[in-house]
């Protein structure tokens, strides 16, 4: 349900046509609908800092536990680099997917992030002239925090592996 609801909020963002939009059961795809008239499988990531929440999330427990206070850690301080490298890499990850249904005409991958530091401004400096690379995958979108007028969003470029 909650991806469904990331993925249209995103994907109309994006200015696609979204119809028929529905949560698959037996995913891969995560959702299918009707984008810009075409018969789409969307799956749906989203992207945080792994090693940086599993931290926080300790310090977290071992707080309400009654141990040490530990201060969390608020937040990863992306760079450029960074942001490329897990954006190709959950390209990649996606884009091996067996897709259930179909036949598709397009295959979305839809990734939401709330990032901290990672705000529309900064995306799109980051983003500037970075080709990824994909097999499947025909479109992806990059959504991040809403900001005053919307959410963010980002068509990366692929090229064709």
């Amino acid at each position: 349900m909650a991806e469904r609801g990331a993925a249209d909020v995103i994907l109309r963002q994006a200015k696609f046509q979204v119809a028929q939009l529905k949560s698959r059961r037996d995913d891969p795809p995560d959702c299918e609908a009707m984008l810009d008239r075409r018969w789409s499988a969307i799956e749906v990531t989203e992207l945080v800092h792994e090693e940086t929440l599993a931290r926080s999330v300790k310090a977290l427990k071992e707080r309400a536990a009654g141990g040490e206070p530990k201060k969390p850690e608020a937040y990863f301080e992306w760079t450029r680099t960074d942001l490329l490298r897990a954006l190709q890499e959950r390209v990649y990850a996606k884009d091996v997917l067996r897709l259930k249904g179909g036949p598709y005409e397009r295959y979305v991958l839809v990734i939401y992030t709330d990032e901290l530091v990672l705000d529309g401004t900064t995306v799109d400096r980051f983003l500037k002239g970075a080709t990824f690379h994909a097999r499947s995958i025909t479109d992806v979108v990059v959504g991040v925090s809403y900001e005053r007028g919307g959410y963010p969003v980002f068509r990366l470029k692929l090229t064709r592996l």
